[in-house]
């Protein structure tokens, strides 16, 4: 029965049901925390379709309350470089701007570009470019001073400075770049 309805929900994410999914989703979820435990494979699996579900229905509130819980088990499972980790972490700091609560946001977005420097210095530079558009009354250049945001130690803070420098410098002479250019992946260069 519940591979059925893990079936049902899957077609459904796919065909882009996302109210639909969303409900089952949210039952499985229910299920297997229950059956399985809060780490189970599935159970995170579940989580994250409810998370990718409620992006597209543009519930934020209720997307950053589940990427909280879902991004720390993951951080704790797979480290903050892991392909899940980073795609929850961008949902999570995009519900964040939605919900105009800038500073998680930009140390999210601060923390996932710290981990993906050498991984994927394209993503970690798209991710800076939005902790830049997105930063407000927050300095993201003063969050990387000590080298440490949350209570997790940078290993670039220095090469990202120096990014965040130049992009504040390049938006201030062209001015060009706007939050409308700034999407889930973080800021689209052109």
């Amino acid at each position: 029965m519940i591979e059925e309805m893990q079936a049902e929900a899957q077609a459904l994410l796919s065909a882009g049901e996302y109210d639909h999914a969303l409900a089952e989703f949210s039952v499985l979820r229910e299920i297997r925390s229950r059956r399985e435990g809060p780490y189970s494979v599935m159970y995170l699996s579940n989580l994250h379709d409810c998370v990718r579900c409620m992006s597209h229905l543009m519930l934020w509130s209720d997307a950053s309350h589940l990427c909280r819980e879902l991004h720390g088990k993951y951080v704790r499972t797979h480290g903050r470089a892991e392909a899940d980790t980073v795609d929850v972490a961008k949902h999570w700091a995009w519900a964040l701007v939605h919900l105009h609560d800038y500073p998680p946001a930009i140390r999210l977005y601060l923390l996932t570009a710290d981990a993906l420097w050498e991984s994927d210095p394209g993503q970690a530079q798209r991710l800076l470019g939005a902790a830049v558009i997105h930063r407000h009354d927050t300095d993201p250049l003063a969050l990387l001073s000590p080298g440490l945001i949350d209570g997790v130690g940078l290993r670039h803070a220095e090469e990202e400075r120096e990014t965040i420098a130049r992009l504040v410098a390049a938006l201030a002479d062209t001015g060009a770049v706007s939050t409308s250019t700034a999407t889930i992946d973080g800021l689209a260069f052109a």
